[in-house]
């Protein structure tokens, strides 16, 4: 059974980062995506270790001027490019293979040919 991964309430979040709770709700609604938290049945947001991560960025982009459109693109920018080159791995990983699997369905069929003659 996969461990349950913990949860944060927006207080908690809050407490950790030192962003005002209003702050939070603020950016999830403008970086719509970048912060989207989980919700209990009751509609309680629950955040997750890497959404803190991500606020933490947000705060130091924030600390050097960024505006939250920038931020936005900024962010959006390196989500693609992790996804991309994640893609980019795994096709890779299965051009070898394939390039493995036909290499030796031609290696395997030489050698039969040379048993035959």
């Amino acid at each position: 059974m996969a461990p349950v991964a913990k949860t944060l309430t927006i207080h908690e979040v809050s407490k950790r980062s030192g962003v005002p709770t209003h702050t939070l709700r603020f950016w999830e609604r403008e970086l719509n995506g970048i912060i989207v938290p989980e919700r209990t049945q009751g509609g309680q947001r629950r955040y997750s270790l890497e959404h803190l991560v991500v606020i933490e960025e947000i705060k130091r982009l924030k600390d050097k001027g960024m505006s939250l459109a920038e931020i936005k693109i900024e962010l959006n920018h390196r989500f693609n490019s992790d996804e991309e080159h994640y893609n980019n791995q795994r096709a890779d990983l299965l051009a070898n293979k394939i390039a493995e699997i036909v290499r030796s369905a031609i290696f395997n069929y030489l050698e039969s040919k040379a048993v035959k003659e």
